[in-house]
């Protein structure tokens, strides 16, 4: 759940205009007097309804732009990443799709199934900094070459929270300078069993559910000084000091001092942290940008309602080492086997810097990875009244190491350590279990 759009109209030159009456200097306008690539471009993408409206509106934009292009949308809603790789395997890649950056980017590479686009963006004078938050630029690279444009960038570990459950427990609202510290001693005030005015029945609530998926233990580890692979790929580090300590504060706040619920009192109070947020069994929550439209406002796309209490949102804490939370950005890359190369390089430009990523902002589902979208009503609007903390989260994000078996890999750490969240075995065995799980996958 993540992911952005931006326009490049022919008589383009330095303003971009991202939703009606609004107009907003963009710092990677094309100065060119038109767009003269031809051609026919598959274009594969995810997402509900709503991904499919903003998709299939930049789609049109491109055409209008581009007229010697034609974009086929190939709308997947199915299990996206096999049918994918099914395709590529087959022969039969679309020429421009979609891809989670931190998490298939090395993979693809490695298979050689994605064109560098290193040379189109120096030919084009596309200015990544400028145009791109920096925070998820990583995920759009490999080993010094560029392989895709962000279409999206979000902090996944910021802090939503229940305002009605900390009024309940005379409990102060998180602010953006909370360390782990308040973190703690606010989950142990919010545990217990208690009634809300939204939800008259006393009931088992806690402060904040553990969340324990790569994107979270990362987190975990990198606020206290820690990672779960070297910088070089080379060597897990799941085992060193740091990056246990900050595995052991979490399972501390659960074990200790029942701020957080062990391991099986969260399979029996509400296995998803997020669900068991909007069921209001958990006064706070680590999530993505993704949370406004899956989660506490109302969608037409998703179907859900708005929370019945009040909510607000603030930065991930800081730890000892800082205040870090993994950044995951939706990348557009280009089949390495595409028979048009130009106008697919144009029909990625476009969904991820044109008008189409008003759309995207304006739907919630994702923080647009153009900049220049967050200056715009259509924005503003949708991420308000905590727009300039998204944003804030963002600058305080970080991308995750980048490996080729990226699934091997997380699966076999999240196994070896599913054992340490219910208490069952020790922090030192779980630790060294996880790293020698791993050792034939790394570089």
């Amino acid at each position: 759940m993540r992911q952005v759009l931006r326009v490049i109209v022919s008589v383009f030159i330095c303003m971009v205009a991202l939703a009606p009456g609004t107009m907003v200097a963009g710092p990677a306008a094309v100065h060119a007097a038109g767009c003269t690539a031809k051609g026919n471009v598959s274009f594969m993408f995810w997402g509900d309804k709503g991904e499919y409206n903003e998709q299939t509106a930049v789609i049109k934009q491109v055409e209008a732009a581009c007229p010697g292009i034609h974009v086929t949308p190939i709308w997947d809603q199915g299990n996206y990443d096999n049918d994918l790789a099914t395709k590529i395997g087959s022969g039969n890649a679309p020429d421009v799709f979609q891809l989670d950056g931190s998490k298939r980017l090395p993979e693809f590479v490695t298979q050689g199934a994605l064109k560098d686009l290193t040379p189109y963006i120096k030919k084009d004078g596309l200015d990544l900094q400028k145009t791109f938050w920096t925070a998820c630029l990583p995920e759009t690279q490999y080993k010094g070459h560029t392989y895709g444009l962000e279409r999206d960038c979000g902090n996944q570990g910021m802090l939503i929270y229940n305002k009605d459950m900390f009024d309940a427990r005379h409990v102060a609202y998180p602010t953006n300078s909370w360390t782990y510290k308040d973190l703690q001693n606010a989950a142990m005030k919010l545990s217990g069993n208690y009634s809300l005015p939204t939800d008259k029945s006393s009931k088992l609530r806690f402060g904040i559910a553990i969340r324990t998926d790569d994107y979270y233990i990362q987190q975990y580890m990198w606020d206290w000084g820690g990672d779960w692979l070297s910088p070089d790929l080379h060597t897990c580090t799941i085992n060193s000091a740091p990056s246990r300590a900050g595995l052991k504060w979490w399972h501390d706040l659960a074990f200790t001092y029942h701020g957080a619920p062990t391991g099986l009192q969260q399979k029996a109070v509400s296995p998803d942290a997020v669900g068991g947020f909007h069921d209001q069994r958990y006064a706070m929550a680590l999530v993505g940008p993704w949370v406004l439209n899956y989660v506490v406002k109302p969608s037409a796309y998703t179907g859900n309602k708005p929370v019945s209490f009040k909510w607000g949102v603030a930065l991930p804490p800081a730890g000892p080492s800082g205040r870090a939370a993994l950044v995951s950005t939706g990348i557009e890359v280009m089949s390495a086997h595409t028979k048009n190369p130009d106008a697919a390089y144009q029909v990625i430009k476009y969904v991820t810097t044109g008008n189409g990523t008003a759309l995207l902002a304006k739907y919630g589902i994702g923080i647009p990875g153009n900049v220049a979208v967050s200056k715009t009503s259509a924005f503003t609007n949708e991420y308000a009244p905590y727009t300039e903390t998204w944003l804030k989260g963002i600058q305080t994000g970080r991308a995750p190491r980048l490996l080729p078996q990226y699934d091997k890999f997380n699966d076999a750490v999240t196994t070896a350590l599913k054992q340490y969240w219910y208490g069952q075995t020790s922090l030192e065995s779980a630790t060294t279990a996880a790293c020698n799980s791993v050792k034939s996958l790394l570089q």
